[in-house]
């Protein structure tokens, strides 16, 4: 079977790191490069996340920094605490002594991938759309080279960051609007949907019981999300594996095709994705949007998925 060539663009962070891990083991995937942005925590902590992630699992991946502030900065970014101080919870990650980042800025690799996958390459986006943007604005090619995006971001009802917005289209919605407003396929995972997306002690154990390095560091990470949870703050959400799960496991969404854009200028409402689920505004979908899960279908193809580690001789 030819496995499906996919970039992450990421802002990791401990549910990215769980995605990033069951996209590296997934037998469907090629992971051809991991981007970085700045996004749950500063991206000085999430592009070293990216590199140490690598060399600790023995992945020969790519990993690039990208952008480190979105288009426009308001000022009120800073790190609530969810993902801890440097993003892994209150994991820390061995400092990678043999791998260096790649020379080219997010971007250019996004580019470069994509002439070379010839219009295959699949974009994972589970952070702030910054270096998307980037790329479309430098490379006008790159919508007919790119597949389909699979982004975890946005709601079409309620937010999370404030009444109407979540929190990486929130980072950055001049950039999430360059991203929609592209013509590339696409598929919107947000709160609709992710706040539902929760893993139980049950999975961690599972995956302990498992014992290769990656199921038992993403046992880790669901365990700090479990003490996170039980302190009152956010239960173990899969946001971004869920995003993942979108372009893997489909059977586990219902998704409804839409015209989406963003707001960037209201004072209220500035970060919103605006989700025409009624077809009132008369344009055509851009986006198929995620609005029904089958949560437990979801967890057993999570756990599964970082459970084939296994297969391919994980230590």
């Amino acid at each position: 079977m030819q496995k499906r060539p996919f970039i992450i663009d990421c802002d990791t962070g401990t549910d990215d790191a769980i995605a990033i891990i069951a996209a590296l083991y997934s037998e469907e995937v090629e992971v051809k490069a991991i981007t970085s942005v700045n996004g749950n925590v500063e991206h000085k902590y999430v592009c070293h996340n990216n590199l140490n992630l690598m060399e600790y699992l023995d992945q020969k991946v790519p990993v690039a920094k990208g952008a480190n502030m979105p288009f426009r900065d308001n000022g009120l970014h800073a790190n609530d605490g969810t993902h801890g101080k440097t993003g892994l919870g209150d994991l820390t990650l061995p400092e990678a002594q043999h791998s260096e980042f790649d020379p080219r800025i997010a971007s250019q690799l996004i580019h470069d991938v994509a002439v070379e996958e010839k219009g295959e390459l699949e974009l994972l986006v589970i952070g702030p759309m910054t270096n998307i943007a980037i790329a479309l604005l430098q490379y006008p090619d790159l919508p007919g080279l790119i597949k389909h995006i699979w982004f975890m971001g946005g709601a079409a009802v309620g937010g999370n960051v404030n009444t109407t917005a979540e929190f990486n289209i929130w980072v950055d919605p001049e950039a999430a609007h360059v991203v929609m407003g592209s013509g590339i396929p696409m598929t919107m995972v947000g709160l609709d949907v992710t706040l539902k997306a929760a893993m139980i002690e049950e999975d961690a154990a599972e995956l302990r019981a498992c014992g290769t390095r990656a199921a038992n560091f993403v046992a880790d990470l669901l365990d700090y999300m479990f003490r996170r949870r039980d302190m009152g703050q956010e239960d173990a959400l899969m946001h971004d594996a869920l995003a993942l799960g979108a372009a893997l496991c489909p059977d586990c969404l219902v998704c409804k095709d839409c015209y989406v854009d963003i707001e960037c200028f209201g004072q209220y409402t500035r970060g919103h994705t605006a989700v025409d689920l009624k077809g009132r505004s008369g344009k055509k979908p851009n986006v198929s949007v995620a609005l029904e899960i089958d949560v437990p279908m979801f967890r057993r193809w999570l756990v599964d998925a970082v459970k084939k580690s296994a297969k391919l001789g994980d230590k």
